[in-house]
C-alpha cells in the first residue's frame, strides 16, 4: 500500500470513529435499551476506562486497512467504488456475523439495526475516502 493510501486509511479510521461517537450518542437511549443496561451501569462497569475507546479505534483501523487492501486488489479506486465495496463488506461480513451471533444470543433486531447500519455507513464512508483518495502529482 502506498504512503498516500496509509494517510487515507488513517483519515478514514478517524472519520469512522467520530461517526461512531455521534451515532451512539444520538441512538444512546435505544442502544442502552437494546443491551438492557442503563448509563449508570455502563459507567460503573467501565469505571471511565479509556480501554473500550482504544480497542474500538484499533478495531476500526484494522477494518480500514483491510478495506484499503481490498480496494487496491479489486481496483475499486474511485469514490463510488470504494463506498460500494465498504458497504458491501460491512453488510456481507459484519452485518451477517452480527445476525449469526444475535440469533443465538436472542438479541433484538433493533440492536442489530443500530450496530449493523453503523458498520455499513461507517465502512461505506471509509471506502469512499480510501477509494477516492488521489495521490498528489509529483
Amino acid at each position: 500500500m502506498s504512503g498516500a493510501r496509509h494517510l487515507a486509511v488513517w483519515i478514514a479510521a478517524i472519520v469512522f470513529f467520530v461517526l461512531g461517537a455521534l451515532w451512539y450518542n444520538v441512538l444512546s437511549g435505544q442502544w442502552l435499551a437494546a443491551i438492557g443496561k442503563t448509563m449508570e451501569q455502563m459507567a460503573a462497569e467501565q469505571a471511565r476506562s479509556p480501554l473500550p475507546f482504544v480497542i474500538g479505534f484499533v478495531a476500526i483501523l484494522v477494518m480500514c486497512y483491510t478495506l484499503g487492501w481490498l480496494i487496491e486488489r479489486l481496483q475499486a479506486t474511485t469514490f463510488a467504488g470504494g463506498m460500494r465495496l465498504g458497504a458491501a463488506v460491512a453488510l456481507g461480513f459484519i452485518g451477517a456475523n452480527l445476525a449469526l451471533n444475535y440469533g443465538f444470543e436472542w438479541r433484538s433486531v433493533n440492536l442489530w439495526m443500530i450496530n449493523a447500519v453503523y458498520a455499513i455507513v461507517g465502512l461505506g464512508i471509509a471506502g469512499a475516502i480510501i477509494g477516492g483518495w488521489k495521490r498528489r502529482a509529483q
